[in-house]
């Protein structure tokens, strides 16, 4: 009889010890996995939870990170962001020249997202040893864009957010992309002028010229090793455009652009021209869809004059 109490004794004290043990184990915060993602330099980017102050360090950054859901804890961004509207207001942590290292550590941000073009390896090694996380943005590609998003949104923990962006944005884009392609139709030479003096372009696979192809047109001049290789005008009227593209303001500066060209003695002077939103054409993020759009709609209106 002693001998079955002592054992309901123990059966009850060692039940007691094993509640025990799973109460303190469910008290314990349970250790969410970090967030690692792979930038556009091809390092990866690792938080422990999600980023609750983020800089950029370019317009377009700023533009990707809205894009993705983060503009709730967008703190800072650079010279020139204008987009969303709400970051107006937001302090300037960054210029044209770079970073500004002092107002970076007051701020203290979880995360940068800088434009790797101009973010220099000695800045990037900087950042990092200053215990920075730093994503570096160079987007060159519509996919890449979208790619861009979906990241920031891992690392935001706001994936939900970017994959509802990233889709609508790709609705948009082969929306776009099935009707310029109309059967029977040959693609359309376009000359894509970036600079006006000296006249530049944009090479190889740049976005731009991407924008062009995808809205049913052939982007001339394009094969130069340069990324904005100059282009003399023997050399565009040997191309023969049919479309002259620009980003320029509308406004003046817009119809001061065509009349130069309206003034040129060749045969130059009657190729249809079309100005283009620069922020749009210029910014690799998700209002890139909306310049291809102003791409397309230019294009499908010299088709339909043919």
């Amino acid at each position: 009889m002693k001998t079955h109490k002592g054992l309901q004794c123990v059966q009850g004290l060692a039940g007691k010890v094993v509640a025990l043990i799973m109460a303190c184990a469910m008290a314990q915060p349970i250790l969410a996995a970090p967030l690692v993602v792979r930038d556009d330099a091809g390092e990866v980017v690792t938080l422990s939870q999600p980023a609750q102050r983020v800089v950029t360090l370019a317009p377009h950054a700023a533009e990707l990170v809205a894009a993705a859901g983060g503009l709730p804890v967008l703190i800072g961004v650079s010279q020139g962001s204008d987009f969303p509207p709400a970051v107006r207001e937001l302090p300037r942590l960054a210029s044209y020249h770079g970073p500004d290292l002092e107002a970076l550590l007051s701020a203290r941000p979880d995360l940068i997202v800088a434009w790797g073009s101009g973010l220099s390896d000695e800045m990037h090694e900087r950042l990092a040893t200053l215990g920075m996380s730093v994503f570096v943005s160079e987007p060159r590609t519509l996919g890449d864009v979208l790619t861009n998003i979906a990241r920031l949104g891992a690392l935001l923990g706001t994936q939900d957010i970017a994959d509802k962006r990233v889709a609508a944005l790709q609705t948009r884009i082969d929306q776009l992309e099935s009707e310029a392609h109309v059967q029977g139709i040959a693609p359309l030479p376009v000359f894509f002028q970036l600079g006006e003096s000296p006249t530049t372009t944009l090479g190889g696979n740049h976005l731009v010229n991407e924008l062009i192809r995808r809205c049913g047109g052939e982007p001339l001049l394009t094969d130069s090793p340069a990324v904005v290789p100059q282009i003399t005008r023997e050399a565009l009227w040997l191309a023969s455009p049919q479309l002259i593209l620009h980003p320029v303001a509308q406004g003046q500066a817009r119809r001061d652009w065509v009349a130069a060209w309206r003034a040129d003695a060749g045969p130059l002077s009657r190729v249809a021209l079309a100005g283009l939103n620069p922020d749009l054409i210029s910014r690799p993020g998700p209002r890139s869809v909306e310049a291809m759009a102003e791409v397309c709609a230019a294009i499908a209106k010299v088709q339909a004059a043919q």
